[in-house]
Parts: C-alpha cells; sequence; structure tokens
C-alpha cells in the first residue's frame, strides 16, 4: 500500500530543516539634507519572496567647524534616524509592525543576540553598546570630519536564536500573500541637535559619504528567506513592536509607579529604556541625553495586580537576561523576555481571558527612585498576532 503523505505536516517538517537567506539587496533610497524631516519612502516593500528583515542604512560625511560640541548624546550617531515605522494592511486589517526610535531600533538586537548592528565612524566600528552606553566628544563632537555608515536591521520574527530552525521563524516573515503590496516605510530624519550640545558658534555640514558636496543617503534593503515550495506549509502570523515615550509622572521619585498599560496581546518581549531626555533640541528631534540603570528599580509585568515576572531588583533580572541571551544588555535596556525558551509559542497570552480575565489590566510597574526633571522612559512591547483558529496557538496552550 502506497504511503498517504499529508502536504501541510510534510510542509512543517521540511521547514524545520530547509531555508537560506538571499542576503541584503537594495530596493529604494532617500537623502538626508541634514534638516528634521519626515519622508515617506516612494516604494513599497517588495514582497515576491518570505521577508526575514528590512535594513536601514544612514551613510554620508559631518563635518563639525569653528568650534566642539558641549555635550554629546548617550547614543549619537545613530539618533540621525528619530523613528522608523512601517505600516500596512496585514489579511485585510491595517497593522503597524514596526514603529520604534532609531536609537532602540540599532540596540534592539544587541539585547537579544551578542552582536548586535554596526555603527562605523571613519572606518571604524564602533563598540557594542554596553555598560556604560555614551558616546564622547572626540568619537563624534569635537572640530573635524566625521565619515558615517550606520546600519539598522528590523527582523520581522522574534529575535531568537539566529541558529533556529527555519521551521520556528518562517511563520512571521513578511509575504505577499498576507501583505500584498501594502507596506509602507516612513522615516523621520534629525537634524545636527540629535547629535548633542552644539557649542557657541559651531557649524555642521552634511554631505555625501566620502565627500565634501551631495548629501546623506538612507538606503533601505530587503532580505528574503528562500524556503523552496515549502514556504506555504504553515500557518502565517505578524511580529509587532511599537515604541512609547513616556515623560508623565517619570520625575519625581514614586514608589508602585504605573509605566505603562500593555495590550492583551500575545507577547513576546517587554523592553524599558529609562534615562534623561536631551533638551534644546529641535522640535520634534527627541533623544536621550544619558541613559541610566539605577533611574528605575522593582520593575514588574503584572496582570490583575499578580506579578507574571518577579524581580527582586532590576540589575538582578537584566543580569538574569543577558545570559539568557548570551550577551551584554545595554546601560538604560532593560528587556522581560517570555521567550527566553528559545521559541516565540512561549509567548505570555494576554490575549486569553482564562489569562488574564475579561477586561483585565497587563501594567508596567516599577519604583523612580531618583528625580530629574527631564526624566523618561519608553516601553516597547513585542506581539504577535495571529489567526483565531491557528492550531499553534490553540486557546488550550
Amino acid at each position: 500500500m502506497a504511503t498517504v503523505i499529508n502536504p501541510t505536516a510534510l510542509g512543517k517538517y521540511a521547514g524545520a530543516y530547509l531555508g537560506r537567506n538571499t542576503g541584503p539587496q537594495q530596493y529604494a533610497q532617500v537623502p538626508h539634507d541634514g534638516t528634521a524631516q519626515q519622508v515617506i519612502v516612494n516604494r513599497n516593500i517588495p514582497l515576491n519572496l518570505p521577508l526575514y528583515a528590512l535594513w536601514v542604512r544612514w551613510q554620508g560625511r559631518i563635518t563639525i567647524g569653528t568650534a566642539n560640541f558641549s555635550a554629546a548624546w548617550a547614543e549619537s550617531p545613530q539618533t540621525l534616524i528619530n523613528q522608523i515605522q512601517i505600516q500596512g494592511t496585514y489579511k485585510g486589517n491595517n497593522l503597524t509592525p514596526i514603529k520604534l526610535s532609531g536609537a532602540t531600533a540599532f540596540a534592539w538586537m544587541r539585547c537579544f543576540q551578542a552582536r548586535g548592528n554596526s555603527s562605523y565612524i571613519n572606518g571604524t566600528r564602533q563598540p557594542e553598546p554596553s555598560v556604560p552606553f555614551a558616546q564622547a566628544l572626540a568619537t563624534i563632537g569635537n572640530t573635524g570630519t566625521y565619515d558615517l555608515d550606520i546600519w539598522y536591521c528590523i527582523p520581522t520574527w522574534p529575535v531568537i536564536s539566529l541558529s533556529s530552525r527555519a521551521r520556528t521563524l518562517a511563520p512571521y516573515f513578511w509575504q505577499g500573500a498576507d501583505w500584498g503590496n501594502s507596506m509602507v516605510v516612513t522615516l523621520n530624519l534629525n537634524d545636527k541637535t540629535a547629535l548633542g550640545t552644539p557649542g557657541g558658534g559651531t557649524t555642521v555640514a552634511f554631505t555625501a559619504f566620502g565627500s565634501g558636496t551631495g548629501t546623506p543617503t538612507v538606503s533601505l534593503y530587503t532580505d528574503y528567506a528562500l524556503l523552496g515550495v515549502m514556504k506555504t506549509g504553515f500557518r502565517t502570523a505578524a511580529v509587532v513592536r511599537g515604541e512609547n515615550l513616556v515623560t508623565g509622572g517619570m520625575s519625581a521619585l514614586g514608589q508602585n509607579v504605573q509605566l505603562a498599560q500593555l495590550q492583551n496581546q500575545k507577547t513576546a518581549n517587554v523592553l524599558i529604556k529609562s534615562g534623561v531626555l536631551a533638551t534644546g533640541t529641535t522640535s520634534g528631534v527627541q533623544c536621550f541625553a544619558s541613559l541610566s540603570d539605577t533611574q528605575l528599580d522593582l520593575t514588574q509585568l503584572l496582570v490583575n495586580n499578580q506579578n507574571v515576572r518577579p524581580t527582586p531588583a532590576n540589575l538582578v533580572a537584566k543580569e538574569f537576561i543577558g545570559l539568557q541571551f548570551a550577551t551584554v544588555e545595554p546601560q538604560g535596556y532593560l528587556p522581560f523576555s517570555f521567550i527566553d525558551s528559545q521559541n516565540p509559542r512561549s509567548a505570555y497570552r494576554a490575549d486569553l481571558p482564562q489569562v488574564v480575565g475579561s477586561g483585565g489590566l497587563f501594567q508596567v510597574v516599577s519604583s523612580i527612585i531618583t528625580a530629574n526633571a527631564n526624566q523618561a522612559i519608553s516601553y516597547t512591547q513585542e506581539m504577535i498576532f495571529a489567526d483565531v483558529n491557528d492550531p499553534d496557538w490553540a486557546d488550550t496552550q
């Protein structure tokens, strides 16, 4: 008797072992003349193949003359991109899978991997974000010429081990069947005040990389996955990362302060970033002047006042998560992960009434242990949106 093979089961099985990437391919480029501006990329993300990651590259020359900057912001120069936002129509519904500041998008991979994104200044790769996480004027800020090449990788999947099988990651790749030709990239670009505080008489010129003329460019690259005939053998889902800045109530000491109310969705990771906001920047330019690991303590994730991620102290939690992901968590960044299992299916099921309760609250609560008028936090909730009848996300899990 001939063996009957279930195509869906075969697709899942083979997808666990098959798959490789095309590598980055440029699909769009926009100029940045050094002013604070919003740019809508004039070509939607092409999804002729499943998209593994989107790469954004800022490349140009900055020449500082007459006088040094008096201060450099902690995450300069990746702050030259204020925000990366990607919107589209996912299975008939409007969705914003990515809304991140450039600085957080740059640090994201470092928070969950040993190696993060790259920032080159005059041909020298800058150290990985670590502790302390601060920029020096001698690196960029004193009078001189700086050729910058800054890379931001935007993965479409929950970041787990890069050696994981394709089966674990493939459901989250962006595919044309789900998104069509709808995915629009909007970039908010910053001016010189995103680097730090210019000194009296400081001049700053933006020109093309390696040149005293022209303009810097922001290039976008697609990185596709080649899954062969097995690419349709599984249900697809979407990962959403949305960053929100919170300033209200952050300046004074306080205990059990609600930092954020999270969405009741399948949650892979929550990232809290804390520090002091830069002042004197151009309108719309938002940067952290400094980052701090000691601004908050006893940060908790609560569901209906029940602790779902106990934290005896923030530095204890940070050391633990750094070990789980084999990385050094940058100063000011505190991740809470539900997928340190290295599988997205262990995400916290805040979408289920039996877990959160009908109308239940999913919150980030912390103690603020330092005071400063310009203190702020940002929080990013990484969520998974799947079909209601997707067997991988059955209510019984």
